[in-house]
């Protein structure tokens, strides 16, 4: 059921309008797929699964790690570290939680924002925990709902 609820989420995500469209990059042999999320587009009930405040100026990543194998990867676990600025230079952590359901796992890391802010995401992620350490950046604007 865990599992169905976060792909529902992550679903109903990707199909909204004012949702940055999932990215992905690609390292080797693993592929990071990224996206930022305004909390207010979850169901409360979903939120309290995965410990996620749901508010107007709070937002969250989800990141998963793919290791490329056969047709369609292979979930991996990883270690992920990050930050995000906004254009005044303001930098601040983002916390990452695990959440691990088998065949599938995630990071979120839940962080604030103000609306129609820019913001610059500045992560470091290992994948399974071991070997290169690969930077992920990227820039996106967040609205309140």
């Amino acid at each position: 059921m865990k599992k169905i609820s976060l792909l529902f989420l992550v679903f109903s995500c990707l199909i909204s309008a004012q949702v940055q469209a999932e990215q992905a990059q690609n390292f080797g042999d693993y592929t990071v797929h990224y996206i930022a999320v305004n909390s207010t587009f979850i169901s409360p009930e979903i939120a309290e699964r995965y410990s996620i405040v749901r508010s107007a100026r709070k937002a969250f990543l989800n990141i998963s790690v793919i290791k490329n194998t056969s047709d369609t990867g292979t979930p991996v676990a990883a270690r992920i570290t990050g930050e995000k600025a906004n254009l005044l230079g303001q930098n601040s952590t983002i916390n990452f939680i695990e959440v691990n359901e088998g065949d599938a796992i995630y990071y979120i890391g839940q962080f604030d924002f103000s609306n129609a802010e820019n913001l610059r995401f500045n992560l470091e992620v290992q994948p399974e925990n071991d070997g290169p350490v690969y930077p992920l950046t990227w820039t996106t604007q967040l609205y309140i709902n």
